[in-house]
């Protein structure tokens, strides 16, 4: 009975003609309407129209126009008939059905942006499916859903989609409160409250039909359960004159039920029981059971409270008898289905082992066999696969990395070249603008002099490119040191013989200690290289009349070699960025160049087995430090005879 009366109030049923009236009108239009989207939408109208009034023919045209929408790729058609398929079903109270098609419709629409609505009505059907089956914690989730929907107006909204959801709310409420279960302190609020909605909306819209009708009927409800009995007729009271000008016989009667409880609970009997006794006559005349057996029940309550004790206990008896006939009913019509589907499973079972057993096994075990060899190499496959993703991904990020460390190294190198080839480039541009003021004056003496000049410059721009090819053959791999016992005293006196003259011009001290034993296990060439950078650095570090000092001193079983000048010196700061090759040197007092040349260096010194260090003060010059290792001493073996 209350399954019954549930149903009803979630579909807003109203049985009226007109709806009756509409329907023809609808089913003429279809008789000529083409195969289009069109005809889509008019089999989705009769389908909704007939959905209380004739389930099977309401599923008929929904069935037609889902089948007609696929074949057109009509997505929001299909969306739009599987929501009305859905909701016939649960007008049958097929909840199964019912609850399949609302989750295809809201699969449909997830996937389509301009099927909004049908999104959010899916998710109404499923909870009005939840609360049929009084899982309200679900319902609730499916509801709340659909009402951020609305609230966040993700589509066009109206005053109709909004009552639908707040209605829902309030039905699945009320029905929390009248089960029986027990339910959180404020679902009597919020009963209250979305039915107080759903009536307001309705109103302010200027709604006169069914819809306003179920919508007061549901607060007549909810203060009926709150003990406020003066609203509660007030309010079925406004109901039951809107459905009798509808012309609903089921609702008119449904109301009177309401309205007598509302009164019965006001003790006025008097005012109760002709209502009951009409809702009575109007239940029979429709045979439904269930409402009938709802009004004996309602009819028996107010008579025992007017001392009509004899009358109340038989009316009551038949109000129980109807509905313990009515579930015996659906108990044996359960049962039966059930039994008929299990026998015929038995059956075939049967029918299937007694002639193609041993083909069946056979078969079966080939299928497994191969499904099980399909399986095992689809993982092998996975398995191959997934290594091999993995072995690319990680090169490829390697390479990343490696790409990464070689375009910054890239870009420091051409921050570094366009660096060092300003001064030899500007000391040129100044030996030009030199070379014409002294030739302008007939400066002879000058001229001679600016010889040594330009000498000093070219040598300057060769040490440069020199540095550049070695550069570019030692990040090729082309250049590669070949190891060997050198000693250190021709080194430095070669290097003593290439700068002195520079150092004599710029008139800087320029001295050479080593003893003469010293030996280095280096590549002669790379370590010439190497302290011509030093010495050149130290000669535009070094002011004039300062001092560089070039010596070998023994620290283990390495030889370092070291050049010192008394120039400006580097800070703490600068000398570690300096050695980190992130920036440029700019001391105060450097005029010259410190930066592809100090890093080829490094790089030579490290190819060789040893290191290159700076040690800097400011104010008391700089010293570069090259250690190399030493030659292992040869021990001579003595045969014994």
């Amino acid at each position: 009975m209350k399954r019954l009366v549930l149903l009803a109030i979630l579909l807003g049923f109203a049985g009226s003609s007109r709806g009756q009236t509409l329907a023809d009108s609808l089913v003429h239009r279809l008789a000529s309407a083409p195969a289009d989207t069109n005809r889509v939408l008019l089999l989705d109208q009769l389908s909704d129209q007939l959905k209380t009034a004739d389930v099977e023919q309401s599923l008929r045209y929904g069935q037609q126009g889902l089948r007609l929408a696929r074949r057109l790729h009509y997505g929001v058609g299909e969306a739009l008939l599987l929501n009305k398929i859905g909701r016939a079903y649960f007008a049958a109270e097929d909840l199964a059905n019912a609850a399949r098609y609302f989750q295809q419709a809201v699969r449909k629409a997830q996937a389509l942006p301009q099927a909004g609505q049908q999104l959010t009505l899916g998710l109404l059907g499923l909870g009005q499916v939840a609360v049929m089956q009084h899982d309200y914690p679900e319902s609730q989730q499916y509801l709340r859903q659909a009402m951020r929907r609305i609230q966040q107006r993700l589509y066009p909204v109206g005053p109709r989609d909004l009552v639908r959801v707040q209605n829902s709310l309030g039905v699945m409420y009320f029905d929390w409160l009248s089960s029986g279960k027990t339910y959180p302190d404020s679902i009597k609020q919020l009963c209250l409250r979305y039915n107080t909605l759903a009536l307001r909306t309705l109103q302010q819209a200027g709604t006169s039909g069914a819809s306003l009708a179920v919508a007061l009927n549901g607060v007549g409800n909810v203060h009926r359960i709150l003990a406020r009995h003066d609203s509660a007729e007030y309010y079925h009271r406004a109901a039951l004159r809107l459905f009798q000008h509808l012309g609903s016989p089921y609702d008119v009667a449904q109301t009177q039920v309401w309205l007598g409880a509302a009164l019965g609970a006001q003790q006025r009997p008097a005012a109760a029981v002709p209502l009951l006794r009409a809702a009575l006559a109007g239940a029979s005349q429709l045979h439904l059971p269930a409402l009938r057996a709802d009004c004996l029940l309602g009819l028996a309550a107010v008579l025992a409270a007017t001392n009509q004790g004899g009358e109340a206990y038989r009316l009551a008896r038949k109000g129980h008898a109807l509905l313990d006939s009515m579930q015996r009913a659906d108990q044996q019509a359960d049962l039966a289905r059930l039994r008929v589907q299990f026998d015929t499973e038995q059956q075939r079972s049967r029918v299937r082992a007694l002639t193609h057993r041993t083909q069946l096994q056979a078969l079966q075990a080939r299928k497994q066999q191969q499904h099980l060899w399909w399986l095992a190499s689809f993982l092998l496959a996975v398995a191959v696969g997934l290594v091999v993703s993995g072995s690319l991904a990680w090169r490829l990020r390697r390479q990343h990395t490696k790409l990464t460390v070689v375009r910054a190294e890239q870009d420091r190198l051409y921050a570094l070249i366009a660096h060092d080839l300003r001064s030899p480039l500007m000391g040129f541009s100044g030996l030009a603008d030199l070379l014409t003021t002294y030739v302008e004056r007939k400066d002879t003496a000058r001229l001679l002099g600016l010889g040594v000049r330009v000498r000093q410059a070219a040598d300057g721009l060769r040490e440069l490119l020199d540095n550049l090819l070695n550069w570019a053959l030692l990040q090729r791999g082309e250049l590669r040191p070949a190891l060997e016992p050198v000693p250190v005293a021709e080194l430095l006196t070669e290097l003593a013989r290439l700068y002195q003259p520079a150092a004599d011009t710029a008139g800087i001290s320029l001295e050479v200690a080593t003893a003469e034993a010293a030996q280095v296990l280096a590549d002669r060439q790379m370590t010439l290289t190497v302290l011509r950078n030093l010495i050149s650095n130290a000669l535009q570090a070094t002011p004039t009349g300062g001092r560089i000092t070039v010596r070998a001193v023994l620290v283990g079983t390495q030889q370092q070699l070291e050049v010192s000048d008394t120039g400006h010196g580097i800070s703490a700061e600068e000398l570690a960025r300096l050695m980190s090759g992130s920036v440029l040197l700019t001391t105060t007092g450097y005029r010259g160049r410190a930066g592809l040349g100090l890093r080829l260096s490094r790089l030579f010194a490290q190819a060789q087995g040893g290191q290159l260090t700076l040690r800097s003060t400011v104010g008391h010059g700089t010293t570069a430090v090259l250690a190399l290792p030493c030659p292992k001493p040869v021990v001579a073996v003595t045969r014994a005879r």
